[in-house]
């Protein structure tokens, strides 16, 4: 009786072993072999650059007061000024920010309330004044002491960046500019990201000199009517604006002393060591603790 049951199951295995194997041969004939997979094409593959070992800043000492705009909701923290302000320190300028209830007609251009009387000792006005991506709109009054400062000689460094909310077109339209509401990109050269650009033509300027190639993280284009400082090259394009004209991220009007730079993330660390961009940061430096050109305000 056990042996005419081990019969049983032993012929019921075999045929289940029979099934599998005809199923087996019938959908997977003969072996699988893997053909061998491409090789990426590693000189097409762009990396991130790799910081500047060295960088040495080169300037002379100097004097003068740099404000900084805290006054107009401005989208960005202060340590993100780290490197600039650094360098406009160590060039001997103090650092002063606006601050909201402050008066900035007082601030810019050391003017005196007439209630006040004459002041204990002579207010002085700023070399420079620096606006990074103001939330909240400037006044006209505001605008026109802005004009007033810039036509005696100051400085004025408008920053913005196509990540961060900005009204800064209420100041920038004075002086004939407009940050436009794009960013720029090129898939062919990047910094490992199509949006990390990379800048390599300028204008023959103090603020450019030295300058070989520089990247810019996230940049926009600014318009302006002949003020471009820095050009994008033929692969680097807007995402909004069609137009047969080059890209500028960097504006300068001179006649009106001001620098308009559409990026703040290349003079963060550790991106202000990537390339030039340190030179650049210096230059800008450089540039705000020098006196501008003083003109007849229209």
């Amino acid at each position: 009786m056990l042996k005419s049951v081990l019969i049983r199951i032993s012929i019921v295995l075999a045929g289940i072993l029979i099934v599998v194997v005809g199923r087996s041969l019938f959908f997977y004939q003969g072996l699988s072999v893997s053909s061998p997979g491409e090789m990426p094409a590693y000189q097409n593959i762009t990396v991130p650059a790799v910081p500047t070992a060295e960088f040495s800043d080169n300037y002379e000492k100097g004097e003068g007061t740099i404000l900084i705009d805290r006054a107009h909701g401005n989208a960005f923290d202060k340590e993100e000024l780290n490197v600039l302000i650094l360098r406009l320190v160590s060039r001997g300028l103090t650092i002063k920010f606006f601050t909201d209830g402050d008066d900035l007609e007082k601030e810019l251009l050391a003017a005196q309330d007439e209630e006040e009387g004459e002041p204990e000792e002579e207010l002085k006005m700023p070399d420079a004044f620096i606006i990074v991506s103001p939330r909240s709109e400037f006044s006209r009054e505001e605008v026109k002491a802005t004009a007033n400062f810039t036509s005696q000689g100051g400085k004025l460094l408008l920053i913005a960046d196509p990540t961060r909310p900005s009204q800064i077109n209420s100041l920038a339209l004075e002086s004939g500019l407009i940050f436009e509401s794009d960013y720029l990109y090129n898939m062919e050269e990047n910094d490992a990201n199509y949006r990390n650009i990379f800048v390599s033509e300028f204008e023959e300027n103090e603020l450019t000199e030295g300058l070989e190639k520089i990247a810019l993280y996230t940049a926009g284009s600014i318009s302006s009517a002949e003020s471009s400082l820095a050009f994008v090259d033929g692969n680097t394009f807007s995402n909004l604006l069609a137009t047969g004209q080059k890209l500028s991220p960097v504006a300068l009007v001179e006649k009106s002393n001001v620098l308009a730079i559409y990026d703040l993330t290349f003079m963060t660390e550790p991106y202000n060591g990537i390339l030039d961009n340190n030179q650049f940061i210096s230059n800008i430096a450089d540039w705000l603790m020098s006196p501008g050109e003083k003109r007849e305000l229209k």
